[in-house]
């Protein structure tokens, strides 16, 4: 259970396949301006940054 879960608030769960290759600046910024594609936009970015390991991206938008 998430405490203190408010309206718009945003929780990006991730696997090591995105982290390692995708600056989390960069992963703000995607699900910050673009939450309705930020799913596939981050595994693009992992992928053309060389894509090493499985990649899993679940993002949960209150």
């Amino acid at each position: 259970m998430v405490k203190n879960f408010q309206d718009g608030d945003i929780i990006v769960m991730t696997s090591d396949g995105l982290t390692n290759m995708v600056e989390d600046n960069t992963i703000y910024d995607v699900v910050t301006n673009d939450f309705e594609n930020a799913d596939k936009t981050l595994i693009k970015k992992a992928n053309e940054a060389g894509g090493v390991d499985n990649i899993t991206v679940v993002i949960i938008k209150n």
